[in-house]
């Protein structure tokens, strides 16, 4: 380093002054390279702590998709017509068999126009009005010259829960027909439509439109295990619990049988992710521990406390006994999932399913249980490690940035001071190669003069 940009050669001493001032700053460095090699460990703790929160937030999530019953439990839903019925199953769904018989469909109202050769002609003009069942009504005035501007006129009612649109039906004649439709299902979206008392073409056109009902609104009415039931539409997720039914067809008093039972393989599915899960952040720590044939380990985690704790903590949540009324399902190890001498888990697909089959709600219970079920505990417990203002991984970072902020005040303050070292080793040697440099003037003078009589 050089902040003087002058550099001496020895050009008087014969010395290399540069490389001996390089020598002396490369001594005095290394309390800084010493620094700098602390911060970088220091940065690499960080970043590996972030790593470290990111699988734990991960593995959260794999508890948190379990930690409450209802989304516990998988279900699968089947009707045995599928002309009539169909069924899926979702969260807060219950085993059992339901008979549905469908004696109607829930329709939308929807009224049309005689039709016309032109929907250009003639003038269309007044006020439309409409009437809802609930008694609300709606109007608009118009002035058009085309079928398209009354059909504009009825989609611009704000409110209105009714669809104009103009069609040309393909017929030789007559083919362009104003089709009203609402757009509220079932009964209650009904609506009667009406224009200006009088003669006119708009009350003309109204009239007629309100006289050719095409499909009526009606509710869907069906017999739900022997109860009559209605409803303003032919998707309905409130009548069996936590399963939709779409209504496709009219059964009449035949019934239809929905089946839900548990579905093993999805729940499976989520037990195999939360393994995986807790095994990655196994990982993690085992790969801190790794030490090379000498016994040493690059890793700045390495015999870390707080690695160790957490460690500890995530085994303690998913080792202990859950309180239970069969003692058969206290445990993982009872339902599929062991842990080897390392604390990784293996899921056992067969045995967890079989454990679902001989009592579902023990197996959801073990880990879903509102006080201590295991997913909750863990996903507390990974709180108390990953929380944004005081978790442990947060308190460690945070004293470990400001280890680092520290560590380059003093990088800079001890920059400061080799920068003045240099300075002065190289006004030093300056002064000497120019000392040196007169010297040897003097003498080449001195040996110039004629010997001084004996």
């Amino acid at each position: 380093m050089s902040t003087s940009g002058i550099s001496f050669g020895g050009l008087a001493s014969g010395l290399d002054t540069q490389a001996i001032i390089s020598a002396l700053l490369a001594v005095e460095r290394r309390p800084i390279d010493a620094l700098e090699s602390k911060k970088i460990g220091f940065n690499r703790s960080k970043s590996l702590f972030n790593s470290l929160e990111e699988k734990l937030k991960g593995l959260q999530e794999a508890a948190d998709a379990i930690k409450l019953a209802p989304n516990f439990l998988d279900f699968s839903a089947a009707t045995d017509v599928e002309d009539y019925l169909t069924a899926s199953a979702g969260t807060g769904a219950i085993s059992g068999t339901f008979d549905i018989a469908i004696q109607q469909l829930a329709a939308a109202e929807t009224k049309a126009s005689l039709g016309r050769a032109s929907k250009d002609t003639p003038d269309f003009t007044g006020t439309i009005f409409f009437d809802m069942p609930d008694g609300s009504s709606f109007s608009t005035t118009v002035n058009a010259a085309s079928l398209d501007g009354v059909a504009s006129a009825i989609n611009g009612i704000t409110d209105l829960e009714v669809r104009a649109q103009v069609i040309d039906t393909g017929t030789p004649s007559d083919p362009f027909q104003l089709i009203l439709t609402s757009t509220a299902p079932g009964a209650d979206g009904s609506f009667t439509v009406s224009g200006d008392l009088g003669p006119s073409e708009l009350v003309n056109l109204l009239n007629e439109t309100e006289a050719n009902t095409i499909t009526a609104g009606s509710d869907a009415q069906l017999t739900y295990n022997g109860v009559t039931v209605f409803r303003s539409t032919n998707t309905i997720s409130d009548l069996v619990p936590g399963v939709t039914l779409e209504l496709k067809g009219i059964s009449g008093a035949t019934p239809t049988k929905v089946t839900v039972t548990p579905d093993a393989e999805a729940t499976s599915e989520k037990i195999q992710e939360l393994v995986d899960k807790y095994n990655e952040v196994l990982d993690f720590f085992a790969a801190q521990s790794t030490v090379d044939e000498e016994g040493q380990s690059d890793s700045p985690l390495f015999g870390d406390s707080t690695v160790r704790s957490i460690r500890s903590g995530l085994r303690s949540a998913l080792g202990r006994l859950v309180p239970a009324n069969d003692p058969s399902f206290q445990l993982l190890s009872q339902v599929g999932i062991e842990s080897d001498r390392d604390g990784r888990l293996t899921f056992n697909k067969t045995d967890f399913e079989e454990a679902l089959s001989t009592d579902e709600l023990q197996v959801r219970d073990l880990f879903s249980n509102q006080t201590d079920g295991l997913a909750k505990v863990l996903s507390e417990q990974i709180d108390v490690y990953t929380d944004f203002v005081d978790g442990l991984i947060k308190v460690r970072t945070d004293g470990i940035e400001r280890s680092v902020k520290d560590l380059n005040r003093q990088i800079e303050r001890a920059e400061d001071r080799l920068e003045k070292k240099e300075i002065q080793l190289t006004d030093r040697f300056s002064k000497m190669e120019i000392l040196l440099s007169r010297l040897q003037s003097q003498g080449s003078a001195l040996s110039g003069l004629p010997p001084i009589p004996r």
